[in-house]
């Protein structure tokens, strides 16, 4: 074996072992690309739920009928697929999106579809919607401030059904404003 063989064997080795470094560095960065992607795609889900309710919201009449009375959709469910009667529509829910409020919260599975609504989620809940209704300034105002939340429940674990905050990781809040008219 001559010299400039042992050097050669050498130079392979240095090689190979930078060639599999440099690829656990790049799987690495792969899956981490992945998750984030994934997340990524969940929480553009959550988006879409979230408005898919504001306007469900804006869909109810809130408006005056011809001699200038208020009119207002206040027995519509909104917690049901698809929407039907003997539910709150309108109806003032409280001031702040809390724990699951009778008819003010749904549950949907991974691909958005309707699961059920309740106070508990049932398996295979991977989104926890909820909305509120608020009339702004005095009682009996034309305007209302509708909220809705949408939990991804896969990025916020065990604690996705506890009360979620606007900056949570997996929260989705939207709000708008409607007036009467």
């Amino acid at each position: 074996m001559t010299r400039s063989a042992g050097y050669a064997l050498i130079e392979t080795l240095v090689a190979a072992a930078i060639v599999v470094a440099v690829a656990a560095g790049v799987a690495h960065v792969a899956v981490l690309t992945g998750a984030a992607v994934q997340a990524s795609g969940i929480q553009g889900r959550a988006l879409f739920l979230a408005v898919q309710k504001i306007e469900q919201l804006q869909s109810l009449v809130w408006t005056f009928d011809a001699d200038l009375q208020p009119v207002s959709d206040e027995r519509t469910s909104l917690a049901v697929d698809p929407p039907a009667p003997g539910g709150r529509g309108l109806q003032a829910s409280g001031p702040v999106i809390g724990p699951a409020a009778d008819g003010y919260v749904d549950y949907l599975d991974r691909d958005g579809r309707w699961l059920a609504t309740g106070s508990q989620p049932p398996a295979g809940t991977a989104f926890v919607r909820r909305w509120s209704v608020t009339p702004l300034a005095a009682p009996g105002s034309d305007a209302l401030l509708l909220q809705v939340v949408v939990v991804a429940t896969g990025l916020r674990g065990p604690s996705a059904t506890l009360d979620p905050r606007p900056n949570d990781p997996g929260v989705t809040w939207l709000a708008t404003a409607r007036v009467r008219r």
